[in-house]
């Protein structure tokens, strides 16, 4: 509902501005739209840093039009259960203390949510096969990480860290139960 409003003025000042009719169309998810950017049937998609690799691959002559100034130095976090035992960590290089917990991510296709957390996982020494299970869960959006994680149903997650900071602020995260436990060093 929220970005419904939010795009939905954006949509109106850009018809305004190019004298164009835009109109705000909404997907279930990133594959979503890169598939209908791919069809030609969205002109023009915010997509996140991994999706919109995927769309410049997959349709020739698709460009970067903008970056917001805070994409420039983006990061994740990564959050854990109270119950779990884990503590903050203070250097990258003590991650391999994950191995062996269960940790979820949000969508496969989301940069914040599983690309930049995995890289650096895997950069410091944790495989995706070191973990529980022998591979990581999805929740499918930084909020439901946020949700398995306080649950208990996860030990960890990692997720967007302004996702993180916009729940915490809104009240919708029980610090009783979850806190941030390491924050990736920032990528574009």
């Amino acid at each position: 509902g929220k970005l419904n409003r939010l795009y939905g003025s954006l949509s109106d000042e850009l018809s305004d501005s190019l004298n164009v009719a835009v109109r705000y169309v909404p997907v279930s998810n990133y594959a979503a739209a890169v598939s209908a950017f791919r069809s030609g049937s969205l002109d023009l998609v915010w997509f996140g840093g991994l999706t919109g690799v995927q769309a410049r691959l997959q349709t020739p002559g698709a460009m970067v039009l903008a970056q917001r100034d805070i994409d420039a130095k983006f990061t994740s976090v990564f959050i854990a259960n109270g119950a779990s035992g884990l503590r903050p960590i203070t250097s990258a290089d003590q991650l391999v203390q994950l191995k062996g917990r269960r940790l979820a991510f949000g969508s496969e296709s989301s940069t914040s949510g599983r690309l930049m957390p995995q890289y650096f996982l895997g950069e410091n020494g944790v495989t995706m096969t070191d973990l529980a299970g022998g591979g990581p869960g999805f929740s499918g959006s930084h909020d439901a990480t946020i949700a398995v994680v306080e649950s208990g149903a996860y030990e960890l997650g990692a997720l967007n860290e302004q996702a993180w900071r916009s729940n915490v602020d809104q009240g919708r995260v029980d610090p009783d139960k979850v806190a941030v436990i390491w924050r990736t060093p920032p990528y574009v």
